[in-house]
């Protein structure tokens, strides 16, 4: 890892990598939000269901804390509107009957990935390209990026 100064050619590096940062994120935001429009989500909807997809059934409270949202009526909101969409059910955790399980309907989010097959594909193609090393530092600079995001918006919870 170098730690040489920010001038002249790095400096201009890290301006453009940091534009394109910010490019790609807004594309990835206006893209899962086309995704939502076309299925009658909203966006945080699918984060959610996303969440629920890779780490199986959550807590209101769980779910609360990953998505970002800030009041517990914020995830009773979205929880029903995708109880009504028949993505996910409510039951009562059989370990402690005052928290309510949110558990995935997988039959209905398989409904969803047609949506992303065509970025799914593509993404495939382009990494295709690179190195096994290349990926792994791809890879690292995406885990580094997700815990910097995080700090950042548990800083942004605390008011500063």
């Amino acid at each position: 890892m170098s730690t040489r100064p920010a001038g002249g050619r790095r400096a201009e590096l890290l301006a453009r990598l940091q534009q394109a940062a910010q490019r790609s994120t807004t594309d990835g935001i206006l893209f899962h939000q086309a995704v939502a429009d076309r299925v009658g989500l909203h966006v945080t909807d699918l984060r959610c269901l996303n969440l629920l997809s890779q780490a199986g059934p959550l807590t209101a409270g769980e779910l609360g804390q990953q998505t970002g949202l800030g009041t517990t009526g914020a995830v009773t909101r979205m929880v029903d509107r995708l109880e009504r969409a028949g993505y996910v059910r409510r039951a009562v955790d059989p370990r402690d009957r005052r928290r309510v399980i949110i558990r995935p309907v997988p039959e209905r989010l398989a409904e969803l990935a047609p949506h992303y097959q065509g970025m799914a594909a593509a993404w495939g193609e382009l990494l295709a390209r690179y190195s096994d090393q290349e990926l792994e530092v791809f890879l690292e600079l995406f885990d580094r990026l997700h815990e910097l995001s995080r700090r950042q918006l548990a800083e942004l919870a605390r008011g500063r």
